[in-house]
């Protein structure tokens, strides 16, 4: 098998995207999809978490039922007396997390590019296999079949995966970062546009090569409506040992929460619905953190803009990774990560 590296993954990933899109029977999934009508579990854990937490966003909206994502192991603890259907998502679709989601009397669903008999298959076709320790289109495939069930836009779906990030920081607060903007807002600037004070940008701006500062911790504000973007930053930053993430809802933070920054010093992601209460936290958050990026929003639809958000987080990571001089196909692990990963024990 040829090792690729983050670069070759990141390319090709919107033509993995396409490519399985075209060989998928979508129809099957959308017909299938909608025969969901009563409560239901979505399970899933790593990138595969994030998949069922989208899932269950899309579901509940789409067919107006009561749908939750859920881990594998909380099947075994939930009372699941109210639901009546549970959707296993992996892309492989064989592992110990499959087993367990499906050992129970409920309705059996597999959302997974493999089949399992005995239960009813979600299949969708990748024949351009990912080599790499982070997922990306092993999360992003599934992400957009169930984003096509919602709102059956192809040009959607392409106009995302073509973005090109846009990086600005506002000029009277060189420590705030801004991604996603289509175009420069009049106070923002580009950091190529800077020359003046390049080398203290570069100390700051956290896709250069050079550290953060003493925080190794990264705060990430987000909720509801950022919960599959906020949950691929948090599990990514996590297994690629790239920083110490600590997830705020947005609510939430505001009683008491902000205590751990005030103790430490850290850093901060902050999704930007453009909300009262986000721009109450643009007013007083930037004199707290030592380092801000706000990833604004793009569309006005929650669900289309969770999935946007998600592949922006893909995009910040891997310039994460870069300032530190990391792989995200290439991680360096510890030894427990393939000893635990094949546990099979009680849980």
């Amino acid at each position: 098998m040829i090792k690729e590296n983050m670069e070759d993954n990141y390319n090709n990933l919107k033509e993995r995207v396409f490519n399985s899109l075209s060989k998928t029977d979508l129809d099957e999934i959308r017909n299938i999809l909608s025969s969901i009508n009563e409560p239901t579990l979505v399970s899933g854990v790593g990138g595969s978490g994030v998949v069922s937490n989208y899932l269950a966003k899309v579901l509940s909206i789409k067919n107006d039922i009561v749908c939750e994502p859920i881990t594998p192991r909380d099947v075994l603890y939930r009372n699941l007396k109210g639901f009546k259907n549970i959707i296993a998502c992996s892309y492989k679709g064989n592992n110990y997390g499959v087993r367990t989601s499906f050992n129970n009397n409920l309705n059996k669903y597999l959302f997974s590019k493999n089949k399992l008999d005995g239960v009813t298959n979600i299949n969708y076709n990748v024949e351009d296999e990912e080599n790499s320790f982070i997922s990306l289109a092993a999360t992003i495939i599934p992400m957009t079949i169930a984003l096509l069930y919602y709102c059956n836009d192809l040009s959607i779906v392409e106009d995302i995966l073509q973005t090109v990030p846009q990086y600005s920081i506002r000029i009277n607060n060189l420590n705030e970062l801004f991604i996603g903007y289509e175009s420069t807002p009049n106070d923002l600037i580009k950091p190529q546009e800077i020359n003046f004070f390049l080398e203290d940008v570069y100390k700051i701006i956290p896709f250069f090569p050079v550290t953060l500062g003493d925080s190794k911790v990264y705060e990430i504000l987000g909720g509801y409506e950022t919960s599959s973007a906020t949950h691929f930053l948090e599990s990514t930053m996590t297994e690629a040992g790239l920083f110490i993430p600590v997830v705020h809802d947005k609510y939430d933070y505001c009683h008491g929460r902000s205590n751990l920054n005030f103790e430490y010093s850290n850093n901060l992601i902050f999704f930007d619905n453009e909300t009262q209460l986000d721009k109450y936290y643009q007013e007083i958050l930037p004199e707290q953190y030592k380092n801000i990026i706000s990833i604004k929003k793009k569309f006005d639809d929650n669900i289309i803009n969770d999935y946007y958000l998600t592949y922006i987080s893909m995009m910040l990571c891997k310039e994460l990774a870069k300032s530190l001089d990391k792989d995200l196909s290439l991680i360096k692990y510890s030894p427990l990560v393939k000893k635990l990963y094949r546990y099979e024990g009680e849980m």
